[in-house]
């Protein structure tokens, strides 16, 4: 049953907007609003609203930021694994083209160069007519990017050789794998600590610096030295500056205790391989359980061939290229 039907048929008055849809039906909005919440993973999440004034009934939306979140208070109906694909298919933004088609690869393509989504243009010609150019070049130029065009069936083709080259090494090597990946992300991860505690630090050092110099200014205001007007505005671009500072400070604590205790998830990848054990095609699902990004690069001509580079970006593990082995003779 859907909620509305289920409400009903345990004696709760709820509002009934299906019509003649039946108990059994669910609208898109609903699907929409389920896939949101992570109530559905057995949480339980508090002060998502507010209100200005006990006086006022209409509430107010906090920013997820200011979300508490209890995690496991009751019986999950959807594991972590499965929400965050989600999520990661909803974040794609998949549009649909001006013929009612979903590529499968829509929000997942990127320009090397410039960073923007490569989105679907269809050529005259068919079959094999569908490909990919970058958004900057067709709404800005190719002044400021240039195309990165590449079909689609290119893409498709170069992303499942990926995806085998890949699952065969991580289910022959695993051991191997395991050990390369845990190497990296140390080494990702001890990089991207140094970078954020050097700013951390920086930011509390002016943040120390402009504590001294508002109180100053306070005390020239007070003797007279400066006038109240020019006090106003000096303080006021400092306190501003703070601000900012406090916000970003508060993003890097962020950022540092997520990558320390942040590990590269073979495990969730090794059970993915272990799920697909044979990819022969690809789909929309697939690809957004295995893979995060797809950056294309520009066309260049080398031996008198053009050569189109592509990087792609796995879930859990970031990029990974299979090393080759040597041939015994």
């Amino acid at each position: 049953m859907n909620p509305t039907a289920h409400a009903k048929a345990n004696g709760i008055n709820s509002p009934d907007n299906r019509k003649d849809a039946g108990e059994y039906y669910w609208g898109s909005s609903t699907i929409s609003h389920i896939l949101t919440r992570q109530e559905y993973l057995g949480h339980t999440v508090n002060f998502k609203t507010y209100r200005k004034s006990y006086k006022q009934k209409k509430q107010l939306h906090n920013d997820p930021s200011e979300w508490q979140v209890f995690k496991n208070t009751h019986e999950a109906i959807i594991d972590q694994e499965t929400f965050d694909i989600v999520q990661r298919i909803r974040d794609g933004r998949r549009r649909l083209t001006p013929m009612g088609e979903m590529p499968i690869l829509s929000g997942m393509v990127f320009c090397a160069d410039c960073g923007a989504k490569l989105y679907q243009v269809r050529g005259r010609k068919l079959p094999q007519s569908e490909y990919m150019v970058c958004a900057t070049y067709r709404k800005k130029g190719k002044h400021i990017c240039t195309s990165h065009q590449i079909r689609n069936s290119v893409i498709e083709e170069l992303l499942l050789s990926g995806i085998r080259e890949v699952t065969g090494y991580v289910r022959e090597h695993e051991a191997e794998f395991v050990e390369m990946i845990t190497k990296k992300s140390k080494a990702e991860t001890d990089r991207g600590l140094r970078e954020a505690k050097r700013e951390l630090d920086q930011s509390q050092t002016r943040i120390r610096k402009l504590d001294d110099i508002i109180q100053k200014l306070y005390e020239d205001n007070v003797d007279g030295k400066i006038s109240d007007d020019r006090f106003m505005k000096l303080s006021e671009t400092y306190e501003t500056e703070q601000t900012g500072l406090k916000d970003r400070i508060t993003e890097l604590q962020d950022i540092i205790d997520h990558e320390q205790e942040a590990a590269a998830n073979t495990d969730s990848f090794i059970s993915l391989v272990k799920k697909y054990t044979n990819v022969q095609e690809l789909n929309a699902e697939i690809i957004r359980e295995f893979v995060d990004k797809i950056y294309i690069y520009k066309a260049e001509r080398i031996g008198g061939k053009n050569v189109q580079h592509i990087k792609i970006i796995w879930n859990c593990i970031g990029e990974f290229i299979p090393p080759v082995k040597e041939k015994t003779a």
